[in-house]
């Protein structure tokens, strides 16, 4: 199983294209040779890089929620496959990000890989401090959310 975790600096560069690090590329494994997803994060202005084959079964459930028939089910639809895009990783583990993801997440030289356990999460260096959740804050929440489960 396939599990991304820690955090690990990066450069772009001037094409657009980034090294995925060597532990992530590591734990991929044998899908290193399949797609890659990108996807505009729905809650930070970040991309979320997903495998393919965990991508897929989010997509199979999204679309088994659908009504085609429905004009709001359909611009639904649209809005999903307008946010991500395939790509393909290189041998040495370089991905190419289309230039309308870079702009979306402010990507322009430095970056952080985020692990974030199915997938990946790259962010601008001058907002990966921006969590929006302190230490405190972070207990609290998981206190709570333990609480919800007993």
């Amino acid at each position: 199983m396939v599990e991304f975790a820690g955090t690990y600096s990066a450069t772009l560069d001037e094409k657009g294209r980034i090294v995925l690090p060597a532990p992530f590329k590591k734990e991929l494994g044998d899908l290193a040779g399949e797609s890659l997803v990108i996807e505009k994060s729905l809650h930070k202005e970040c991309l979320d890089i997903h495998p393919e084959k965990f991508w897929r079964k989010r997509v199979d459930d999204f679309k088994s929620t659908l009504d085609l028939f429905d004009p709001d089910d359909d611009n639904l639809l649209q809005y999903f496959y307008q946010n991500f895009v395939k790509v393909t990783m290189a041998p040495n583990g370089r991905i190419n990000i289309p230039d309308s993801y870079l702009q979306y997440a402010h990507l322009e030289k430095g970056a952080e890989f985020i692990g974030m356990g199915e997938s990946i999460r790259l962010i601008a260096e001058s907002k990966s401090t921006e969590t929006g959740m302190s230490k405190a804050d972070f207990l609290a929440k998981l206190r709570e959310k333990r609480q919800k489960k007993d």
